[in-house]
């Protein structure tokens, strides 16, 4: 009797814990669930529910599928429903790169070579494909080769310099 009692609970406690086991709704930054709004009232889900997923434009999951599967599970959703920045790669101005005409993923550097007598901003020869797309335009701009004014010299005169000269006496 006491080993059947035994059996018993230890069915109904590994019911109850399984019976307590959800996922919450999956908050999927740039992305949303499949028709969200029918299915958004329904949360928290118990495991083994599924729900299919999209990314917004210029993201994509890490599958590439238009609509990628998550389900729930004992430890949460899986896969973790995760949207990546896509970097179209233009042309580079006053420059080139072998990645023009390509795209790139969140995380991706691309190198530039500017023409000579221009560079990137900071003087940077890489960027980086982040969330709000790249991290630094692809435009090379000239470099500003400026002296800047001339030095003051004293008791000296600098040629075609324009300012106007008293004469001391």
């Amino acid at each position: 009797m006491l080993l059947l009692v035994k059996v018993i609970l230890t069915l109904w406690v590994s019911w109850a814990h399984g019976q307590g086991r959800t996922c919450d709704f999956p908050e999927i930054k740039h992305g949303n669930i499949y028709e969200e709004n029918r299915y958004k009232p329904t949360f928290p889900v118990a495991t083994g529910k599924y729900f299919y997923y999209s990314c917004d434009h210029s993201f994509v999951s890490p599958s590439q599928s238009l609509w990628t599967q998550i389900n729930c599970t004992e430890g949460g959703w899986s896969p973790a429903p995760r949207c990546i920045r896509q970097c179209f790669f233009p042309w580079v101005e006053n420059g080139r790169s072998t990645s023009s005409g390509r795209t790139h993923q969140e995380g991706d550097t691309v190198q530039i070579v500017c023409n000579q007598g221009y560079s990137l901003a900071n003087d940077q020869d890489v960027i980086t494909c982040a969330e709000h797309g790249w991290s630094t335009p692809p435009t090379c701009s000239r470099i500003n080769l400026s002296c800047g004014s001339p030095p003051t010299v004293q008791n000296a005169f600098i040629p075609n310099q324009k300012k106007s000269w008293k004469h001391i006496t």
